[in-house]
């Protein structure tokens, strides 16, 4: 009696697990779902009740996920097709970027996130990750031939270009290397065939194909590979357990199957690990023990610094008592925290070599368009209305292409080439106010111009003016691949999830330093005013 009991009792807890794991379906009922599906805590209670699964995808990532004629199409797209049938539900797309695809899910307008999205340690924190993955890649460095580059060891001090929201970019910032940033894979190839950037890191799912085709593979070329990576497709932490349940053993099965080798090799997706993959989850292990199989997502985690516990707690503390949350993560990972401080010195020097340029070109141009002889004045004027006529972005441009086509883009050379831009864009603008002021000063002995002194006296406001501006243009120079500290932060958020904190730390040491440079300035009139510059 007592087995007979046991048995029914273990038939019973079968029987419920299966209900509970298992899709809708003609053959085996829903349980009882809210009436409300929008409001359902459970996210596959919400898809199956909607018959709607939202996923967020990328617009411009062939052959995964791309846009033809208005339509979602790829890899991606298709196997996110498949994965809701078998779930029940018809897919739905949302286009997302590498910047807000874990966001997206955390805000709950899309259900789950299939956008070329490795799975790390870090974002297990972030995100609940579908097992099996569906996809593995790993990060190439490339660039022209003629930048010898031998592994890690010459990348430190070199500008790459990346794009936003790649796991790897906290690899390259912590062997050295600057990073430049990008919204998108795509325009990191418009910035090899510009010239705009000597180095790319992206995933070679994106970037091996192009590099092997003319014109690219004329000038460049693969310099190595690392960071294996899997890739995953991704939903909320909250509520989506039952979700990703559901969705990875629709994913086991089309492995053990090959139908997702098949429909890999359809959109001509590299597929030897999907080979792989299919030959391990037909085999007997993984069908008795499925975790024995699942893949470990990388290890990306960073070294904390020895004030990260203190920070945390004060992070905590300022939630608790002010509600304000504030995530200083540029202090919490040795990493960050370099990059940070290294930030703050290329500011401080792109800020001093901004506005000294702005102040010598300025007398330069002075003299220049004052001078009695047209050789020297009409070039200086066309200088002048050039830069008056042309907006500083593109100037900034046209000099980080100049500079990335020499394969010498080194933070100091990009500091040197930023301050040069910035200080005749303004400076020429202040040597116009100088020129324009010897014209209001009486001449000197036997007719002669007012002495430069004088003219500079009488032009204090605008230089001081044109200085102030050269300050707040400065950080426009993270487009050349100066590292400042807009730079220096944008790269820590390209591999952390804060962005709020982040930027309004950019926004106070800005206000801080031009505050610092307009206090200069009226000290500098004054000394002007008292040592007789307002009669001059």
């Amino acid at each position: 009696m007592a087995v007979t009991r046991s048995v029914l009792a273990a038939l019973l807890i079968g029987m419920g697990l299966a209900l509970w794991v298992a899709p809708a379906s003609a053959a085996t009922p829903a349980p009882p779902l809210p009436v409300d599906c929008s409001r359902a805590a459970d996210a596959l209670a919400r898809v199956q009740c909607t018959g709607i699964l939202r996923v967020g995808v990328r617009a411009k990532y062939p052959p995964f996920a791309t846009t033809e004629d208005g339509a979602p199409r790829g890899f991606e797209i298709d196997l996110a097709r498949a994965l809701a049938t078998k779930i029940g539900a018809t897919a739905t797309f949302i286009t997302v970027t590498p910047a807000n695809r874990i966001a997206a899910l955390g805000e709950g307008w899309v259900d789950l996130t299939m956008a070329a999205m490795g799975h790390t340690v870090q974002r297990d924190g972030q995100a609940r990750f579908v097992r099996p993955h569906y996809y593995q890649s790993e990060t190439l460095i490339a660039g022209r031939k003629s930048i010898a580059l031998d592994g890690w060891e010459g990348l430190a001090g070199k500008t790459v270009c990346v794009s936003v929201g790649n796991s790897t970019n906290a690899d390259l910032a912590g062997r050295g290397a600057r990073l430049m940033l990008f919204d998108s894979a795509t325009a990191l190839l418009e910035q090899l065939r510009s010239g705009g950037c000597s180095l790319v890191a992206q995933d070679n799912t994106f970037l091996a194909a192009p590099l092997a085709a003319l014109p690219l593979a004329e000038v460049h070329e693969v310099k190595f590979g690392f960071a294996p990576l899997p890739w995953g497709a991704a939903v909320a932490q909250n509520g989506g357990e039952r979700l990703a349940e559901a969705l990875g053993m629709a994913m086991r099965q089309m492995h053990a199957s090959g139908a997702l080798q098949e429909l890999a090799a359809r959109h001509g997706v590299d597929s030897a690990f999907l080979a792989a993959q299919r030959t391990l989850w037909s085999g007997p292990t993984c069908a008795a023990d499925p975790a024995a199989c699942l893949l470990p997502p990388r290890d990306n985690r960073l070294e904390a610094t020895a004030m990260a516990p203190r920070i945390s707690a004060f992070e905590q503390w300022l939630q608790e008592v002010a509600d304000v949350k504030v995530t200083l993560v540029m202090l919490k990972t040795r990493v960050a925290l370099d990059l940070f401080l290294s930030g703050v010195g290329y500011s401080l020097l792109l800020v001093t070599g901004a506005v000294a340029a702005t102040f010598a070109l300025a007398l330069a141009f002075g003299i220049g368009l004052g001078s009695r002889r047209r050789a020297v004045r009409w070039p200086c004027r066309a200088m002048v209305m050039t830069f008056q006529s042309t907006p500083i972005v593109l100037l900034m441009v046209f000099a980080g292409v100049l500079l990335g086509s020499t394969g010498l883009q080194t933070p100091l050379l990009s500091v040197a080439a930023a301050c040069i831009v910035l200080g005749l864009f303004n400076g020429g603008n202040a040597g116009q106010a100088i020129a324009e002021a010897a014209l209001t000063l009486p001449p000197g002995p036997d007719g002669q111009r007012p002495a430069l002194w004088a003219t500079v006296r009488r032009a204090r406001a605008q230089i001081v003016s044109f200085m102030v501006n050269a300050t707040r243009g400065s950080p426009i120079a993270s487009m050349l691949g100066v590292p400042e500290l807009l730079a220096a932060l944008t790269d820590i958020a390209s591999f952390s999830s804060e962005r709020v904190t982040t930027y309004t730390l950019v926004l106070v040491f800005y206000m801080v330093v031009v505050s610092i440079v307009v206090a200069a300035g009226e000290w500098w009139i004054r000394r002007l005013n008292a040592g007789g510059g307002v009669h001059a």
